[in-house]
């Protein structure tokens, strides 16, 4: 009977050790899948909200880029105008007036390429920005027209880029 107890007493041992190491194990193994189904949830926002800021950052880049070309004809139009009036071309001057709407979106299409990831944007933004002033501070219409007729182009090129990433970032 002594024998019977003692191996009674060590199959309760034995088993209260082993359900122990077994529930510390299980226990361990939520724990390392929670962690790593946070860690997935995690990236996952972090990748939505990079996706979001930047096909809004791009849209906006997008409607600076417009507000920059509709600024720069306008000075064109009215620098035209008055070409046809006086008969010369007025060249701008330092002190000549700043075109209307030109700072302001010049601004934000600075502001807003800073936020753009995509280097081709960037630079298609940047390369449209110096267009755009060439073509509004040319000394003659011959380099007027020269410098306007790429604007177009560009931008085409710039919207090109942007319907080829905004649905990357859905």
């Amino acid at each position: 009977m002594a024998a019977e107890a003692l191996f009674g007493f060590a199959g309760v041992v034995l088993g209260s050790f082993t359900t122990s190491v077994l529930t510390i194990y299980k226990d361990r193994l939520a724990a390392r899948h929670e962690t790593a189904a946070r860690d997935r949830q995690h990236e996952r926002d972090r990748v939505t909200a990079r996706n979001t800021f930047q096909r809004e950052s791009i849209l906006a880049l997008q409607a600076a880029v417009s507000d920059l070309l509709k600024a720069a004809y306008e000075e064109l139009d009215r620098v035209i105008a008055e070409s046809r009036r006086s008969g010369i071309w007025p060249a701008r001057q330092w002190e000549t007036p700043t075109a209307t709407g030109w700072s302001e979106a010049l601004l934000r299409l600075e502001a807003l390429r800073a936020r753009v990831f995509d280097d081709e944007l960037r630079s298609l933004a940047g390369e449209i920005r110096e267009t755009a002033g060439d073509a509004v501070w040319a000394k003659d219409l011959d380099a007027a027209k020269t410098f306007s007729r790429r604007l177009e182009p560009l931008q085409r090129r710039f919207n090109e880029a942007v319907t080829t990433i905004i649905p990357s970032l859905y």
